[in-house]
């Protein structure tokens, strides 16, 4: 009796493209208002964040497993920033220059920060929300993973397996 993983890299591939996708999308079209109350703006300055995203799979003990790659600054696009510290100045300084502000901006921008923080986007949260409650991703992962089970279902009886037949989820 054979144990096949039903999540096939195939399948994990899928996923990471379209959570990239989706990703990609949120960050360019943010609906999340600033603290400050400002209108939503997109979370794009120089592109490099975006362009930085991807995912990779990687074959562990335990199955195979999605690692998104991104700048390290995404986590402060998602979580955004708690009141009470700084952000760098030269992060700042290079925002500032990419939106055309003037120099010197920084500094007041630098500490509006540390006054009031940056409002979290959840971006992650809601790439992740967007794939599981829209329709044409589910349908599609839906359909994978019956296929992953046939065809687990069909080698096992192929090769004569009597009994019952193990499908593991990883």
């Amino acid at each position: 009796m054979a144990t096949q993983p039903i999540l096939s890299s195939q399948l994990l591939n899928q996923f990471g493209k379209d959570y990239v996708n989706v990703l990609v999308y949120l960050l360019k079209n943010n609906t999340v208002p600033s603290r400050a109350g400002l209108p939503a703006y997109p979370k794009v300055a120089s592109g490099r964040l975006i362009n930085t995203i991807d995912y990779r799979l990687k074959e562990t003990a335990q199955g195979i497993q999605f690692q998104l790659l991104a700048e390290s600054y995404l986590e402060y696009v998602d979580k955004g920033r708690k009141p009470g510290t700084y952000p760098p100045i030269s992060a700042i300084r290079n925002w500032a220059r990419i939106k055309g502000l003037p120099k010197g901006a920084e500094y007041g921008i630098q500490k509006n920060i540390y006054k009031f923080g940056i409002k979290p986007t959840n971006v992650l949260r809601r790439a992740q929300l967007r794939i599981e409650t829209f329709r044409q991703y589910q349908t599609n992962y839906e359909k994978g993973v019956v296929d992953a089970i046939v065809r687990t279902i069909k080698k096992d009886v192929e090769a004569g397996d009597k009994g019952f037949i193990s499908i593991s989820i990883t």
